[in-house]
């Protein structure tokens, strides 16, 4: 379809997900104004986000804002339970944005059964009610999004329960940055915005129907994940996502000349990224562009850590919206992970 066909735009996005990434600026002043509630420990010895889909892209944030300045592990716990090494002195952050994940609610229950310090962190469901029913310390988000497009509720509220918790991030100065910085991205995404002017576009034809292949760095390989999770739920695609150094030790191998050339690679830059993996980056791109056909790359921007990562995770948002359009489907609805929580509400398929 002609992206800058705004009808066309209109009709193709019947619940209007482009209205929920135009918000995400004001969502993420929104989320830093939201109480956080004080923490029932402080110092904690490390810290556990349990989270599932895109309630836990903030905590795959967060970690990479912490990486360089918390002095405890921020460790993001995909499941059900806990680590074995959580325990009293494990500050753990469960988090669902429904409130109705049942990996977050048994991770809640088993870091109550250890007894550590927990904070809930939802819009509301069977998660609001258990931290009424314990008396936990609960953020209590608005509702109304799909988990993928509420990251900034997701991610800010946690780090101010870190900072309140005496886990120094070293964010207050970049919270006040990033909505801005922001703005200035979503402007130039926006559908209004014609093609030529509009980097989220170009780089959505750029993909067109071929696989997404995308690389981050030190700071940007949590992105590259999200990236390619957005792809998937918004337009359906498949991609790759992996990070550097770290592919150049393995997956690098699998991009030789003989190589399909059916993908589109994108590489996740940021001006803080130290020279060793700047220089890693420039081979990449010399020695991909063969086997792949082509290479782009995406800037993060602003100063600071926070702003650096939600810029790109706004464009990449834009991005796979408007792969979306170009593939024909919707970018709000997503039948299939229905369908998977149907099924396991149901008993799952009937056992042999």
């Amino acid at each position: 379809m002609n992206l800058d066909d705004l009808e066309a735009v209109r009709r193709a996005d019947r619940h209007d997900t482009r209205g929920a990434l135009q918000g995400f600026a004001d969502q993420c002043r929104a989320a830093r104004a939201l109480p956080a509630p004080a923490p029932p420990i402080r110092r904690p010895r490390a810290v556990v986000v349990a989270g599932m889909g895109g309630s836990a892209a903030g905590g795959d944030l967060l970690a990479a804002i912490a990486t360089d300045t918390a002095d405890v592990p921020i460790v993001v716990h995909r499941g059900y339970g806990l680590p074995a090494f959580v325990g009293s002195e494990t500050l753990v952050l469960a988090v669902s944005y429904s409130g109705e994940t049942e990996e977050v609610l048994s991770a809640a229950e088993a870091a109550l059964a250890r007894r550590a310090p927990v904070v809930l962190i939802t819009s509301g469901g069977a998660l609001a009610t258990l931290a009424a029913r314990r008396r936990l310390p609960l953020v209590s988000l608005p509702a109304g999004l799909m988990p993928r497009l509420a990251l900034g509720y997701l991610l800010l509220p946690a780090l101010a329960v870190l900072e309140a918790a005496g886990v120094v991030t070293g964010t207050g100065v970049e919270v006040e940055e990033a909505p801005g910085v922001l703005d200035a991205v979503i402007d130039g995404a926006r559908p209004e915005r014609a093609t030529a002017a509009n980097d989220a576009k170009r780089l959505a034809l750029a993909i067109g129907e071929r696989l997404a292949a995308v690389y981050g760095g030190p700071l940007t390989a949590a992105l590259a994940y999200r990236w390619k999770t957005d792809l998937a739920e918004n337009a359906k695609a498949l991609a790759l996502a992996g990070a550097v150094p770290e592919m150049n030790h393995n997956e690098i191998e699998a991009w030789s000349p003989s190589a399909p050339a059916a993908a589109h690679v994108v590489l996740l830059r940021d001006a803080g990224e130290p020279p060793a993996v700047a220089r890693r980056f420039a081979i990449l791109r010399e020695m991909l562009a063969p086997a792949a056909g082509a290479v782009s790359e995406a800037w993060s921007r602003g100063q600071g850590r926070l702003a650096r990562l939600l810029s790109l995770a706004c464009l990449g948002g834009w991005v796979s919206y408007y792969v979306a359009l170009l593939r024909g489907v919707d970018p709000w609805e997503v039948p299939r992970l229905d369908e998977v929580k149907r099924r396991m509400r149901d008993g799952g398929p009937p056992r042999a």
